[in-house]
């Protein structure tokens, strides 16, 4: 197969001076945007001024993100004693990062709508998705790591990569898709693309401003050994995301590769965690993924 590195079309990326996976990136960019409340919230978060009642007062002007943030809030996902019944509350008991977080998470998917439906079933990919960071965070936890919020976010992001792809590269994503069934996708990812959708993802997070720990993860799921900011994100990333694909595979009673055995043995010792540590993850997974799917996708449909 012909990388698409040494393959592009007309309208090719090719006169740009950036690799080929920022290059899609930065073409797909456009098409794919982070909502304006999010932009607009992270710039409150960040800001030392800004105060919980402006946060609020934001989050409040969309009714609908305000409905799935306190279903989120009050479900067992952070099995607060009390009800939370405002946004405030909800600030002060969560924090305005974790917050924002998961403002991200219930949003992003409306991001991806011009994705052709075609090709994928959007609703297994976010399952996917959200399986990834349930397993990352319960992970997390079992390691005893704080703000193991971060750990639900970036397994929520990171195969978006895949999406840009799907649409700007479709004969090249069929391809993919189909070498997968027996070889790694990552693998086949690289050998038709020349890159990886993890690459591509991380430099779409790029333009996007997200926080570089995430955007570090992300890109070196394949290899969490080499992250630059944060190896243990990585490495959880690399065991979660290789979970949850076993997970879909054992619902679909498909053959294929044995995912479990692809995680990167470092990335047990990155984390502190064995093996065993694995299984109650994916019973949390299982247990929590369709209220949090629900919340997440609802506006996909």
């Amino acid at each position: 197969m012909n990388s698409l590195a040494n393959n592009l079309d007309t309208n090719s990326l090719d006169s740009s001076p950036f690799s080929p996976a920022a290059q899609l990136a930065e073409k797909s960019s456009q098409l794919f945007s982070l909502p304006d409340i999010y932009l607009r919230l992270l710039e409150l978060v960040n800001s030392d001024e800004s105060t919980i009642d402006e946060i609020a007062d934001l989050i409040s002007l969309d009714a609908s993100l305000v409905a799935r943030l306190l279903k989120m809030a009050n479900s067992s996902f952070y099995n607060f004693p009390a009800q939370i019944d405002t946004v405030t509350r909800a600030i002060t008991l969560i924090g305005s990062k974790e917050l924002c977080n998961l403002v991200l998470a219930t949003s992003v998917a409306s991001s991806f709508n011009n994705v052709p439906q075609a090709m994928i079933d959007m609703d297994s990919f976010w399952r996917h998705n959200v399986d990834t960071g349930l397993v990352a965070r319960h992970l997390g936890k079992l390691a005893n790591i704080r703000d193991v919020e971060r750990f639900f976010t970036v397994g929520l992001l990171h195969n978006i990569g895949k999406l840009l792809v799907l649409a700007e590269e479709p004969d090249h994503a069929k391809k993919i898709i189909a070498a997968s069934h027996t070889t790694p996708s990552w693998q086949a990812e690289q050998e038709v693309l020349g890159f990886t959708f993890a690459e591509a993802g991380a430099e779409l997070m790029k333009i996007w401003g997200l926080p570089v720990v995430l955007i570090d993860a992300v890109g070196h799921q394949h290899a969490p050994q080499d992250a630059e900011q944060d190896v243990l994100t990585a490495a959880l990333l690399n065991i979660a995301s290789r979970a949850a694909s076993a997970m879909e595979q054992e619902t679909s009673d498909a053959e294929g590769l044995d995912y479990l055995s692809l995680i990167e043995p470092a990335a047990w010792a990155c984390c502190g965690l064995e093996e065993s540590d694995l299984e109650p993850a994916i019973e949390y997974a299982q247990a929590e993924a369709w209220n949090i799917l629900g919340m997440i996708t609802s506006s996909l449909h």
